[in-house]
C-alpha cells in the first residue's frame, strides 16, 4: 500500500504507479520507491559504477541523521537503496525528495553523457531500454532482455504444467499432518480454554503435508488444504469434546467394569443429543471454522499468487 505522502511525490515527479512501488526517471538514474514496514525505501539505479568519492558523498545523507541506512548492494553493481524509518509520525516527503534531487543532480553532473544501462544479467545495452513489470517490480530492459525473460517465464510455466499434480498423495498427507491439531484441540479443552486458535493450526498443518507429499499448490491444492483444515477445524472440536466427557465419566468408580464400547457410544449420543452440550460444542465448532476460516483467507491469496504465472508487461 503506499499512503498520500509518497503519492504527493509521484505527482511532483511525474512518476508511474503500480500500486506497490513508484518509479521513473530522473536525468539519467533510474528511481523508485515504496511505504515499508514503518519505513520508506527508496531505490536508485546509477548510469555508472560508483566509485568512493560516489560512496561518500551519499553516505553523508546517513551521517546527518536523515537516512536511517543506505546499502550498497555490491562494488560492482550500480544500485543502492536508502532507508527513513518512521517513528509514530510520517517522515518528511519533503526530505525525501531533497535527497533524491541532491543525488541525481549530483550523479548527473558528474557523469553528463552516461547512459543508463539495462537491468538484464550481463547486459550493458543503452539503447531502446523500457520498463517492464516483472510480477509487480519495474525493471529497465532492452528488447532483447525483456524476450529473454518473456521466453523464460513462458518455458517455466510450461515445464511447471508438466509436473504430477499429486492430489491424492498431497490429500492423504494433509489429511494425516492435521491430526496433531486434534490433540492441541483436546489439551485447550482440558485447561478449560476455547480451543478456536487451533483452527489456525489446521491449515498450517494440512499446508505441510500436501506440500510434503510434493502435491502442486495451484488453486485445485490450495481448495484440498482448505477443506482438509476444515473438515478438522469441526471433526478436532467434536473429537475433543468426547474425549473431555470420557474422561468425566471415567472419575465416576463404578463405571471401570462397563466395556469402553459403552462408554464410547453413549459419550457421542451425549455429545450429539444432549441440548446444552451439543449447544456449547457447535458454539466451539462455528468459532474454530471462523478462525480456521480468516487463516485461509490469507493464506490462500498469498498461495496463489505465488502459484500463478508470473506476469509480464510493459510498464
Amino acid at each position: 500500500m503506499i499512503f498520500p505522502g509518497l503519492k504527493k511525490l509521484e505527482k511532483e515527479f511525474g512518476f508511474k504507479d503500480n500500486g506497490t512501488l513508484i518509479y521513473g526517471f530522473i536525468k539519467n538514474s533510474y528511481i523508485s520507491f515504496a511505504d515499508g514496514n514503518n519505513q520508506k525505501n527508496v531505490w536508485f539505479r546509477f548510469p555508472v559504477k560508483l566509485d568512493e568519492e560516489d560512496r561518500q558523498k551519499i553516505s553523508a545523507w546517513q551521517k546527518k541523521g536523515y537516512a536511517n541506512a543506505i546499502s550498497f548492494f555490491d562494488d560492482d553493481i550500480y544500485d543502492i537503496k536508502i532507508n527513513f524509518m518512521e517513528f509514530f509520525v510520517p517522515f518528511k516527503v519533503s526530505k525525501i525528495k531533497e535527497i533524491i534531487l541532491d543525488i541525481t543532480d549530483y550523479i548527473s553532473q558528474k557523469y553528463p553523457e552516461a547512459k543508463l544501462q539495462c537491468c538484464g544479467n550481463n547486459c550493458s545495452s543503452t539503447e531502446n531500454l523500457e520498463v517492464y513489470d516483472v510480477d509487480g517490480s519495474p525493471l529497465v530492459l532492452c528488447p532483447s532482455c525483456a524476450e529473454r525473460i518473456k521466453n523464460e517465464i513462458d518455458n517455466a510455466y510450461e515445464e511447471e504444467k508438466l509436473v504430477p499434480n499429486n492430489y491424492l498423495q498431497g490429500t492423504v498427507m494433509a489429511a494425516v499432518f492435521a491430526i496433531p491439531g486434534i490433540l492441541l484441540s483436546f489439551f485447550f479443552f482440558l485447561l478449560g480454554r476455547i480451543a478456536s486458535v487451533t483452527g489456525l493450526l489446521y491449515f498450517y498443518l494440512a499446508q505441510k503435508g500436501y506440500t510434503f507429499a510434493k502435491g502442486k499448490l495451484n488453486k485445485i491444492g490450495v481448495i484440498i488444504i482448505s477443506l482438509v483444515s476444515l473438515v478438522y477445524s469441526a471433526f478436532g472440536t467434536f473429537i475433543s469434546y468426547i474425549g473431555i466427557i470420557i474422561k468425566e465419566v471415567y472419575k465416576d468408580p463404578s463405571v471401570k467394569a462397563i466395556p469402553f464400547k459403552e462408554i464410547f457410544g453413549y459419550t457421542i449420543s451425549v455429545v450429539l443429543y444432549d441440548p446444552e452440550v451439543r449447544r456449547e460444542m457447535l458454539s466451539n465448532i462455528y468459532i474454530t471454522l471462523f478462525m480456521c476460516g480468516i487463516c485461509i483467507f490469507v493464506s490462500m491469496a498469498q498461495l496463489l499468487k505465488k502459484s500463478g504465472k508470473t506476469k509480464m508487461k510493459k510498464a
